[in-house]
């Protein structure tokens, strides 16, 4: 209960103070009694992110700061300790010197001026409780009010500022010796040896800290060291929807890949001088730097998000593959969210939607801290590999990788765009672009007609659409006339334009999105769509919402995202379903690798992965069809994987590879 929050962190600080017990929550609760017994080790560790623990090796203790708390029992020591390490308490309070608030219009304030871009109030709710039960903060009337109290502390704070785009500098904290030395050891032939790390997996839940609590737990419970079947224990222990050994040894592999432990025997593993460096920092960034250094596309992902301004995990998903070399495929889109989700708990990046991230101050510095490869051209050997002077399958070290023709499309497309000097530039790229997306066209261009045309839609169906594409150097068109286009469209016997640039201007977009006959899109959102094809290719009807002249430019992105989102979420459940077979029947204890529906969507729900029986069923049917053939269905056993994860992904690209060769021999038909 909160009445008892104040009281029951005395006890915890007495308790730790007195006994410094290790950090097993049932030690400290049955020495105190009840106000403690519902602590556990996820509420432990976000005290130490509080600033009110602090770990010694394998200890948990008070901080200094928390024992001066404790001994002068003063609610402003305790207020002063939780704004120095949690972001927006003192700024809560500072807004609601200014004017009482609900919940809701704090979320939207912490969203909008200091770039926390929480879904929900629970943060702010967590925030307000511990400010109302230090007496700083009252609640009435559904709105929250700072009290005398509050408004006496308040000028004590020093307060974070609002964040301003583009100008916000972060501080890194510095890296602990061990991980020092192992950034310090990064050089070319470091970086081409991580791991793919295309098959991660942290239990728990990712929200509100879970992350990296869960591989905190883990990583503590490695030292001095721990059995696989210990670690397995722990697991199905500490995280109540991993209950299978197949979660455990998936969960063990990820902590290997992220360099948090190393094989001391055949049965035990130890953490790592790294890992253990960053279990007495309690810096989150300490863990993202031995992540990077230990598997690829890490520190490379936020170079690709910082480039592009703001990217989906689809989009970074492909651009893996210019990093990857020797892995010859893109990294799955889960695999780039896990990576993602444990950026996010480090601070390193913000997600203004489901979808999509882009960087933090912090994430920005960190980035232009670290050494990392470059895209598009194959790492430097490491040494193990200079006898032959490259590995099968490697391409020479001095060429470039080969770059996808829709890539190619659409980097194309982003430079002609600011490419003022040549304004047929952009007419012919923007042609390009939308007949990559099935759409052809021909470039027109010339004094008082359109840019260009293309056909949308199949057959009879298909609608001529007229193109007008417009460069600005500056990233946005200030001054365009409509009144022409009408006459533009006639002559083609179109009936709708598309009027294409990198932005534009408010009341010039208003004005064009206002007009029944014009579709606004921006060069970005072409290019992403290109790129995007090679991965996630939609439709015809699903592409009506890239040129649909109803919908305003603001809103084109999300209409296609419903479309990205539901092929992407497709081709991850196809993978995690086969993943999840293929560990179960490579279990000696499981007899045959058989999984019925039900133990499915367990292991679906351990890796976060949610999905209706219907769409399962659906993706195993498909996997099991003869065309693709890697997955075995028996009515009264389940599912079982008779393929590798390796030689399914190899047949489902064979798809492709065979459609190519066969439009070849019998001809192309006509779009």
């Amino acid at each position: 209960m909160r009445d008892t929050w104040i009281a029951a962190l005395h006890e915890l600080v007495t308790a730790l103070d007195a006994d410094k017990v290790l950090p097993d929550v049932s030690a400290v609760a049955s020495s105190q009694g009840n106000s403690l017994e519902r602590l556990d080790q996820h509420q432990l560790q976000r005290f130490v992110r509080a600033g009110l623990l602090s770990r010694k090796g394998s200890q948990l203790l008070p901080t200094s700061a928390a024992l001066a708390w404790h001994r002068a029992d003063d609610p402003g020591l305790l207020v002063q300790l939780l704004h120095h390490h949690t972001r927006f308490v003192g700024e809560l309070m500072e807004a609601l010197a200014h004017a009482p608030r609900t919940l809701e219009q704090l979320r939207v304030l912490a969203r909008e001026e200091f770039d926390l871009l929480w879904e929900t109030t629970s943060p702010v709710h967590n925030r307000t409780t511990w400010l109302v039960v230090t007496g700083m903060v009252d609640h009435h009337t559904g709105q929250f009010h700072l009290t005398e109290a509050g408004q006496r502390l308040l000028p004590t704070l020093v307060l974070g500022k609002p964040t301003r785009e583009g100008h916000e500098v972060a501080q890194l904290p510095p890296a602990a010796g061990a991980i020092t030395d192992l950034i310090g050891s990064l050089d070319d032939n470091a970086l081409a040896s991580r791991a793919d790390g295309a098959s991660l997996y942290v239990p728990g839940v990712t929200a509100d800290g879970g992350m990296l609590d869960a591989l905190r737990t883990l990583t503590e419970a490695a030292i001095p060291s721990i059995t696989d079947a210990d670690f397995a224990q722990l697991v199905q222990d500490s995280f109540p929807n991993a209950r299978s050994a197949s979660t455990g040894r998936t969960a063990k592999d990820t902590l290997k890949a992220l360099g948090l432990l190393q094989r001391t025997s055949s049965t035990t593993w130890t953490a790592t001088l790294a890992a253990r460096a960053w279990v007495e920092s309690g810096e989150p960034v300490d863990l993202a730097r031995i992540a990077h250094s230990s598997i690829g596309f890490f520190g490379e992902l936020l170079s690709e998000i910082d480039t592009a301004g703001q990217a989906t995990s689809g989009a970074l998903a492909e651009r893996s593959s210019l990093y990857l070399a020797s892995r010859g495929k893109p990294l799955s889109r889960t695999a780039v969210t896990i990576r993602l989700n444990l950026m996010e708990a480090c601070g390193l990046v913000a997600r203004p939607s489901h979808t999509v991230f882009r960087l933090t101050a912090l994430g920005r510095a960190f980035e232009h801290s670290l050494p990392r490869q470059s895209a598009g051209r194959t790492p430097a050997l490491p040494a193990s590999a200079a006898g032959t002077g490259q590995r099968p399958g490697d391409l020479p070290s001095s060429a470039p990788l080969p770059v996808s023709a829709g890539e190619a499309i659409a980097a194309e497309l982003e430079s002609a765009a600011r490419d003022s000097a040549d304004p047929r530039r952009l007419e012919k790229a923007t042609i390009a672009a939308l007949g990559y997306l099935g759409m052809p066209g021909r470039h027109v261009g010339g004094p008082g007609a359109a840019d260009g045309t293309v056909r949308h839609g199949i057959g009879a169906a298909a609608k001529v659409l007229a193109i007008e594409a417009k460069t600005a150097a500056a990233g946005r068109v200030t001054e365009q006339s409509l009144f022409r286009l009408p006459g533009h469209r006639e002559a083609l016997g179109a009936a709708v334009t598309l009027l294409v640039g990198p932005g534009f201007q408010g009341t010039m977009l208003k004005e064009a999105d206002d007009d029944a006959a014009i579709a606004v899109i921006e060069t970005g959102l072409l290019a992403e769509a290109v790129r995007r094809q090679d991965h996630a290719p939609l439709t015809q009807t699903q592409l009506s919402d890239l040129v649909a002249p109803e919908l305003p430019c603001a809103d084109r992105r999300d209409a296609l995202s419903v479309h990205w989102k539901a092929l992407e979420e497709r081709s991850a459940l196809e993978y995690v379903l086969i993943e999840i077979l293929n560990a179960e029947a490579q279990d000696p204890l499981e007899e045959g690798g058989w999984l019925d529906l039900t133990s499915l969507r367990r292991e679906l729900r351990t890796r976060q992965h949610h999905a209706e029986p219907a769409s399962i069923v659906e993706a195993l049917e498909f996997l099991a069809s003869s065309r693709i053939g890697v997955v075995q269905h028996s009515p009264s056993h389940g599912y079982r994987c008779i393929a590798s994860v390796l030689t399914a992904g190899q047949r489902l690209q064979a798809l492709g590879r065979q459609w190519t060769a066969a439009s070849a021999i019998h001809g192309q038909p006509p779009a």
